[in-house]
């Protein structure tokens, strides 16, 4: 399951704050990096089997400068503006409806003190919520410039967060930079050593093969022609004899 969360608390309490449902819960550092600077919160360790993705980073993706991001799950309500989080607030889901409305009027209240030019910015909703159709409406009919719906949806968040990195707990994190560094490690031997080694068993190794049997092949042609020359001066020495021995046999 994917979920999206704020990591731009300035503290590990504040992000505890909002994120622990109990007292007793052990919270655990999920973060990731993004151009070398790290966006972390702290979440419940047992819900560590979601996916968890940066709603900051998400919204510095897809969204402009200057632009709303609201976000909404049926127990969560936040606002981003600039990409930094504005506006949070917890959600009793006994009393969802009702404080859905207040968190709406409150965000509406919120954008109007930022004097924002409507003609330039986008408001944007991401809902992950059993009530999403019923909360979509509240957003839509509740924040209006000049009788016009100006919230739009951002799209589905599990597309959205294939392309962003996972945030991942210690353990992980480096676990997998670890098998990126041993990846790295046998690339690089490979480029230096590996295919070059390769080369010269698999190309060296078939001339030099190639060349014996050349070898071979040239000792047997030097063997029969040299038989051959042998049995032809045979013969020539045995014709020259019979050729040579009546004319001895005259000069007597």
């Amino acid at each position: 399951m994917v979920r999206l969360v704020n990591t731009d608390f300035k503290t590990k309490e504040e992000s505890e704050s909002f994120y622990l449902n109990d007292t007793f819960d052990v919270s655990t550092k999920f973060f990731t990096y993004s151009f070398f600077q790290q966006y972390s919160v702290y979440i419940s360790k047992y819900l560590g089997n979601n996916k968890l993705y940066s709603l900051n980073l998400l919204s510095k993706k897809y969204l402009a400068s200057n632009e709303i991001l609201v976000y909404v799950t049926d127990e969560e309500f936040i606002v981003l503006f600039n990409h930094k989080t504005i506006y949070t607030s917890k959600i009793n889901v006994h009393y969802i409806i009702d404080d859905m409305i207040k968190c709406v009027l409150i965000t509406k209240h919120i954008l109007t003190l930022l004097s924002i030019d409507w003609e330039e910015t986008r408001l944007l909703y991401l809902v992950d919520s059993n009530y999403k159709y019923a909360i979509e409406n509240i957003l839509k009919e509740n924040i209006k410039i000049n009788n016009h719906i100006i919230a739009k949806r951002l799209g589905d968040i599990n597309q959205l967060t294939k392309p962003m990195n996972e945030l991942l707990d210690a353990k992980k994190h480096y676990l997998r930079l670890t098998f990126v560094a041993s990846f790295l490690v046998v690339l690089i031997w490979i480029m230096g050593f590996g295919l070059e080694m390769f080369s010269q068993k698999v190309f060296f190794n078939t001339s030099l093969d190639d060349l014996r049997n050349e070898v071979k092949f040239q000792v047997r042609t030097i063997k029969r022609e040299k038989n051959l020359l042998d049995k032809h001066l045979l013969e020539y020495k045995d014709l020259n004899k019979c050729i040579s021995y009546p004319d001895k046999k005259v000069k007597k």
